[in-house]
């Protein structure tokens, strides 16, 4: 059937950039991460990567070192809000927290969501070739006439024509290089794919929230923090 019989509507928008940041600044900074992992590692035989943040290290913006690169994430970040249609202008953005992860041979990140916040990225710091790249994933396809139907599983089973596209697929790849970043809406489902490699990926994170700078007249988004009251 032709293409042009189809319009396709509501396109899940992942943006990608390449920081360019010096290969020394970035080995200065990935040993950095290996060291905090080595303070309290992730077993070997451990299926999930390390995670800073549930390692003690969640706020990896605080650290002087770390300031140039999220001076310029943030950057990225407030393109990318601006590329989806926000007036960036209007809004503040925070750092909510930060972590680094680190993946090692045949670890990976399960499927998950970050439901406390508004935008989420991974900057690749150290990745080769086939150490894995990041899955995007959708609980409810537009498409979908049945539950459960577009899935992997189904094609195996010759259920849905071989191959897939966006119309039919409720999960995608993408095979990130080193460092670039990935910017994404939080409330996306993402996993990552195992390390096939004996080299770690060493990837990082944050969580960022957006709020606005004026919230009068305006109840979509959070009013500014200054005016919260604490009790």
């Amino acid at each position: 059937m032709s293409d042009d019989k189809f319009t396709d509507l509501f396109p899940l928008s992942i943006y990608r950039d390449m920081l360019g940041v010096e290969v020394e600044q970035r080995q200065r900074l990935a040993q950095r991460i290996l060291d905090d992992e080595q303070r309290k590692p992730t077993p070997l035989e451990q299926e999930t990567a390390w995670l800073g943040d549930t390692a003690g290290h969640e706020f990896l913006f605080d650290a002087p070192e770390f300031t140039t690169l999220f001076n310029n994430i943030a950057e990225s970040v407030k393109e990318y809000a601006a590329g989806i249609g926000m007036q960036t202008d209007r809004m503040n953005f925070y750092f909510q927290r930060s972590w680094a992860t680190v993946s090692r041979q045949g670890q990976r990140i399960f499927e998950h969501a970050h439901l406390q916040s508004h935008i989420s990225f991974a900057y690749y710091l150290q990745k080769t070739s086939d150490a894995g790249g990041i899955y995007f994933s959708v609980a409810q396809h537009p498409n979908e006439l049945a539950e459960g139907l577009f899935t992997i599983q189904k094609f195996d089973d010759g259920i849905l024509a071989t191959g897939g596209s966006e119309r039919s697929l409720n999960r995608r790849y993408l095979e990130p290089v080193e460092d670039e970043i990935i910017i994404f809406p939080s409330k996306t489902l993402h996993s990552t794919a195992p390390n096939m490699t004996t080299t770690p990926r060493i990837s990082i994170s944050a969580d960022v929230v957006v709020t606005l700078k004026d919230s009068g007249g305006h109840e979509t988004l959070m009013p500014p923090v200054q005016r919260w009251k604490r009790f």
